[in-house]
Order: C-alpha cells, then sequence, then structure tokens
C-alpha cells in the first residue's frame, strides 16, 4: 500500500511539474533556483572547500549561465588544497588554518545547501547542529516526586551529536539540507545527492557501506518531501559515475597471484598487504550491479517528477575511453582531456585526490546538465567555455606529478596519510 500511495505521489507530482514547466520561462524556473547535494555541489577539491572551489561548483556555473545565482556558505576548509600545498603557495600558517577549517562568509538560509560528504540519508537527517535530528535516547529526569522524595524517571530526549565540520560550515543554523529546500521554495531544483551510497566502496576498498534498502527508502522519502513543497517547476538530476575507474584507484596484481589481493588499490599504496586494502573482481562486480539498479532508479523518479536527466555514467564513460577533446579560439587544441588529474602535456578532469573535479571538470559536467536541461524545457541556456576553464585551471596550466611526489618526497608520506584519513 505504501509504495502504491507513493507512486501515486510521483504521478501527481510529475503530472504537475510538468503542466508547471511547459508555462515557464527560463527566467520564471530559475527565478529562485535551490541545490541539495554534496561534494561535488559543494566545490570539495583535493582535499577541502574554500571560495574559488564553491565558485567553479557545478550548480553555480549552471545557475550563472541560465542568468540566475545561488547563496551559499563560504567556507575555508576544513582539510587542505594539496594544489597549493604542494606548489607551495600555502605555508605552515596557511596549512594550519586550513586544516581547522571555518567560514570567510555566511548567510541565514542558503539556497545552495550541498555538503560534501551527504548523500539522501543525510539531506534528510544531518543538520549544521546534529548529526541525526531524529535519533533519540533515554536519560534520567529528576524531579520532587514529594517535598521530601527526590527520584527520577526515564525519558526519551533528542540524542544530538555533533556532525561534521562540512555540514557545521555549510549549513550552520539553517536545518537539514531538506529543511532548507522546504524553507527555499525553489523554482528549480538541483537534485543529485547519490554518489556517496557508493562511492563510499571505492574509497574504503569495502563493501561494508552498500545499502540498497536504506539508498531505496531515503532517495524515494527525499523526492516525496521535495514535491510536496509546490514551489519547483522543474530541476535537473543525474546518475552516478562508475566509481570503480576514478582515478582514485588503479589496477594492481598480486606477486604471489592471490586473487583476493589483486583487483583496484587506492593510488597513494605502493603495495596491498591485506585484501580490506583492494576492490576484486567479484566485489567490482556487485558495486557495478549495485550501480546499475540506483542509476535505474534515480532515472524513473527523476523523469517521474518532471526533472531533466542527465546520464553522466554514460558520459564518463566515453571521457574515460576517448577522452574529452578542448578546442579554443582559432582551432587551438591543447588535446585531450582524460579521466584523470592532469599531468604535463595531458589535459585532466581531476583533482589531486582522483575523485572530484577540477575547475576544467566541472566546466564539462556543467555542459552536460546544461544540455539535458536545454533538451528537457527547451531553453537555450548557453554552454561554459570548456577552453577558458582549461586555461584558467592552475592546475591543468601547471601539473603535480602527485605519484612521482608520494614516491620520492618525504612529505608524500605525510600527504599520503592525509588522503588516507579523508577517505
Amino acid at each position: 500500500m505504501k509504495a502504491l500511495i507513493l507512486k501515486l505521489c510521483l504521478v501527481a507530482g510529475a503530472l504537475l511539474a510538468s503542466t508547471a514547466s511547459m508555462a515557464a520561462t527560463q527566467s520564471e524556473m530559475f527565478a529562485r533556483p535551490g541545490v541539495i547535494g554534496d561534494s561535488l555541489s559543494q566545490g570539495f577539491y583535493g582535499a577541502t572547500v574554500e571560495k574559488k572551489t564553491q565558485d567553479w561548483a557545478y550548480p553555480v556555473l549552471v545557475t550563472k549561465q541560465a542568468g540566475s545565482s545561488l547563496s551559499y556558505n563560504v567556507l575555508e576548509g576544513p582539510y587542505l588544497n594539496f594544489e597549493d600545498v604542494l606548489k607551495l603557495n600555502c605555508g605552515p600558517i596557511c596549512i594550519v588554518s586550513s586544516i581547522l577549517g571555518g567560514n570567510a562568509s555566511t548567510v541565514t538560509l542558503p539556497s545552495h545547501a550541498g555538503i560534501t560528504g551527504a548523500e539522501y540519508s543525510t539531506v534528510l537527517r544531518t543538520s549544521g547542529k546534529c548529526e541525526d535530528i531524529t535519533a533519540r535516547k533515554w536519560e534520567r529526569q529528576w524531579y520532587w516526586a514529594t517535598w521530601y522524595w527526590y527520584t527520577y524517571r526515564w525519558v526519551e530526549v533528542a540524542d544530538c551529536q555533533t556532525p561534521d565540520k562540512f555540514h557545521q560550515y555549510g549549513l550552520r543554523d539553517a536545518g537539514t539540507q531538506m529543511q532548507v529546500m522546504e524553507k527555499v521554495k525553489p523554482s528549480f531544483l538541483f537534485g543529485s545527492v547519490g554518489a556517496n551510497h557508493v562511492l563510499c566502496t571505492a574509497l574504503h576498498t569495502s563493501l561494508d557501506c552498500l545499502d540498497a534498502g536504506r539508498f531505496s527508502r531515503d532517495f524515494s522519502e527525499t523526492m516525496r518531501r521535495l514535491s510536496a513543497i509546490g514551489s519547483i517547476k522543474g530541476g535537473v538530476i543525474f546518475t552516478v559515475p562508475n566509481v570503480t575507474s576514478i582515478a582514485y584507484l588503479e589496477k594492481y596484481a598480486d606477486p604471489q597471484g592471490r586473487p583476493e589481493y589483486s583487483g583496484l588499490k587506492p593510488f597513494y599504496r605502493s603495495a596491498v598487504s591485506s585484501p580490506d586494502q583492494v576492490l576484486d573482481a567479484n566485489e567490482v562486480a556487485t558495486i557495478t550491479s549495485f550501480l546499475g539498479t540506483m542509476n535505474n532508479d534515480i532515472k524513473a523518479q527523476g523523469a517521474a517528477m518532471g526533472l531533466a536527466v542527465a546520464d553522466l555514467k554514460v558520459v564518463f564513460d566515453d571521457i574515460r575511453e576517448n577522452g574529452r577533446p578542448i578546442t579554443g579560439p582559432n582551432g587551438t587544441a591543447p588535446g585531450l582531456a582524460r579521466a584523470n588529474w592532469p599531468l604535463p602535456n595531458q589535459p585532466g578532469l581531476f583533482g589531486l585526490d582522483g575523485v572530484h573535479p577540477n575547475m576544467l571538470g566541472h566546466a564539462v559536467f556543467s555542459n552536460e546538465l546544461i544540455k539535458s536541461i536545454n533538451a528537457k524545457y527547451g531553453y537555450q541556456i548557453p554552454k561554459v567555455s570548456e577552453y577558458s576553464a582549461w586555461y584558467y585551471d592552475s592546475l591543468n596550466r601547471d601539473p603535480v606529478d602527485l605519484k612521482n611526489f608520494l614516491d620520492n618526497n618525504l612529505f608524500g608520506q605525510f600527504i599520503s596519510w592525509v588522503i588516507g584519513v579523508f577517505a
């Protein structure tokens, strides 16, 4: 019965969204954009969040191209910008300040609520103050039963544990991401928060975090509550790329030929000393199957809400296989950008953590979303210049050979440790 009710709600939402989108001009659609999201939307970049990375994140770029804007709390960390550290643009004081983190500026109610580490479960439950606003615990409540008898009873109260710093600095007093959207009442929604439901397997080389039931339940509940807001005329959602083919992972063959020690390992490990440090062939197959089911659900429910759906898994697979051509004025061509961090004479789309896009990567990402939005709603939102993004991308113009640095520099051992903590 619950499943039937949910389907009816989604169908009703789709009909309303379809009717609204047909009548909405581009300016009406983007009159009040809103964002729920994760590190991709917030602008996490190897391995921190700060103003320059927030400014080039895909929701900000797409919204700007559509003639609108977003508001968000500007972060100064936590953690480190590997590029600045390795290029000696961030000294000891800068490093300590970055690790501690904080806010450069704040807003009372951000229209952009995307937070690093988020997933659909945390969209519903994690605020800037509490890790889980629904969590409860029992504690003693003391009281005077009579004028001479002081005793206690057990009462259920909120169990508010402090969330991670990204949620603290990104959301502050505004509530959970869902509560923020219910206050903002956006006209256009960026609604993708699916990646961490499966990316965790790559970062931890483990299947322990896969939970199909939790994803399905919380994704459906998120879509239901978004549909109930009533102000959303349209939006965009995208599928999750193949997390087992990101630059963070690289192939490893065990010298002794043990299959459980062979497969995909984090790039910063020189060898594998435990099966827990590698994704073997069976684990990769399980992740691929989970990803397929999850993406089918994302496409189905996104379409049911009347959102534009970008199949970024297909896009990423193509870039992984064929690269992304970059063409500038007068036919200038710096080369094909690859699904890796940049190397000398080889453009790349990722930052030095091997997981998150750099400035060029976000431009490519944004253009794929713009393509889907234009196709869905009949708009002509101009694309971001990928050549300009490459030209002004400091990592692409001055690459860092991170693998060589980690292998041949004492400080590289520290960076390896930081990456391990981040993962």
